[in-house]
């Protein structure tokens, strides 16, 4: 008789057991599908800002190329010379992790404002570095 009870409460903690699995499963299928959906939204966004850029682009190289004597090989040329910067013609401009510090010349990291051997703030990030 205790068999019968045991395997009976054995049945219903292992149906339980599958429940509360089943549940966690749903739960963590609706955070992975809200997590993809945000992360679609944000590339949407990134070619959006993307698609901008292309085209304040273009409208300044027209602006420049009627005001100025400019080409179009120039720009291409200028193009290749900084992409060269980082030592590597890949089509991409990398930034380097390690900048010196403006008071003392120590190396520091870009992502912190302040040196952490003399305390002096870095001050000589580009507008191109800041975004």
């Amino acid at each position: 008789m205790y068999g019968i009870f045991y395997g009976l409460y054995g049945a219903a903690a292992g149906t339980a057991q599958a429940r509360a699995s089943a549940s966690a499963a749903e739960a963590a299928a609706r955070r992975s599908e809200s997590k993809a959906g945000q992360i679609q939204s944000d590339l949407a966004l990134l070619n959006e800002r993307l698609d901008k850029l292309v085209l304040l682009s273009m409208a300044m190289w027209s602006l420049l190329q009627e005001q100025t004597a400019l080409t179009e090989q120039q720009l291409t040329d200028r193009a290749q010379d900084i992409d060269l910067r980082d030592g590597v013609l890949d089509g991409k401009i990398t930034q380097s992790v390690v900048q010196k510090c403006d008071n003392c010349g120590r190396a520091m990291s870009r992502r912190h404002r302040r040196c952490l051997f003399c305390g002096g703030v870095s001050l000589s990030e580009t507008p191109f570095e800041s975004v």
